[in-house]
């Protein structure tokens, strides 16, 4: 970390490449839209939703690697003013300057699932939610935690329910009822990624693969959301705009690649899985539930079963 000045100016160590070419231009006036212990998310001056997250984080779409343990040592607020200079970013009343300079770019690549025997999607969808069901969170798309209330109970039994619905919509192929399905889905739940927005980050992730049976459901998913965006959190928004183009967090993606291999059951994949299911409260699980299945109706559509 260098100083300038009264100013610290600490390095951005990895970024999504897109958004790195973004902000190499980019001059103006943002401001923080939310703070948490390892990231703050902000927005552009052009309105666009941005995170920066401590090292040690996986790499995402739209997301900046900071060379910072974490944010407890500046003051940052929502709404406060960011200013955006020519790839550097500065913070009003909290003297920390980022630079991009010799940041690693980051460029997610979607692996393809064609190559895969009858039965091995399948297989490989059944494996991941064994390991999901042995060590996900409750709460979301896995069921209502152990004594769970009312509310926690009706969330959970109409993600259920919008589950369903959307995933026969998609095996029958009406685009009216697909964009139902997906609207019984979309902001339903809490937190910032809903959990049934979480679901349809995974199986539009499937769907957004090369060579997918489902290809489909990312424009579909698309339309909902310039029609009815205001009915989730800006970041989930975010997330689902990414995900339909087969831009995930890093560690969803190697999780992809390794099933793509098609070696079934290993420690890696064990390891894989669990570190899915490491991100957020419920996030990883209820992003996995959608990712399975997502697998198992590309292998239905496939006639394989």
């Amino acid at each position: 970390m260098g100083d300038h000045g009264d100013t610290a100016t600490v390095p951005v160590l990895s970024g999504d490449g897109r958004l790195l070419d973004l902000l190499k231009p980019l001059r103006g006036k943002g401001t923080v839209h939310s703070v948490f212990a390892r990231v703050v998310n902000l927005l552009t001056p052009g309105g666009t939703l941005i995170a920066l997250a401590a090292r040690g984080s996986g790499d995402a779409p739209r997301t900046l690697t900071v060379d910072l343990a974490d944010w407890s040592a500046y003051q940052m607020e929502a709404d406060q003013g960011v200013t955006f200079a020519t790839g550097n970013i500065s913070f009003e009343g909290s003297r920390l300057r980022l630079a991009t300079a010799g940041a690693r770019a980051w460029h997610p690549a979607a692996p393809s699932l064609a190559a895969l025997p009858a039965g091995a999607l399948a297989a490989a969808a059944d494996e991941v939610d064994r390991i999901c069901r042995a060590h996900g969170p409750l709460g979301g798309m896995l069921g209502p935690a152990p004594g769970a209330g009312p509310m926690e109970r009706a969330v959970a039994a109409a993600l259920q329910t919008g589950r369903t619905a959307l995933l026969d919509a998609v095996r029958d192929g009406g685009a009216i009822r697909v964009r139902r399905g997906i609207l019984a889905l979309l902001g339903l739940g809490p937190g910032l990624t809903p959990a049934g927005d979480d679901f349809l980050t995974g199986l539009v992730l499937v769907a957004a693969l090369p060579g997918s049976r489902l290809a489909a459901l990312p424009p579909l998913l698309r339309e909902v959301l310039a029609a009815h965006g205001g009915r989730t959190t800006a970041l989930s928004l975010a997330t689902l705009r990414e995900a339909a183009g087969g831009r995930v967090r890093s560690e969803l993606l190697a999780l992809v690649a390794l099933l793509a291999t098609g070696r079934g059951p290993s420690p890696a994949l064990h390891a894989s899985v669990r570190k899915v299911l490491a991100i957020g409260h419920s996030s990883g699980g209820d992003t996995l539930s959608g990712l399975v299945a997502g697998l198992h109706l590309e292998e239905e559509l496939r006639g394989s079963l």
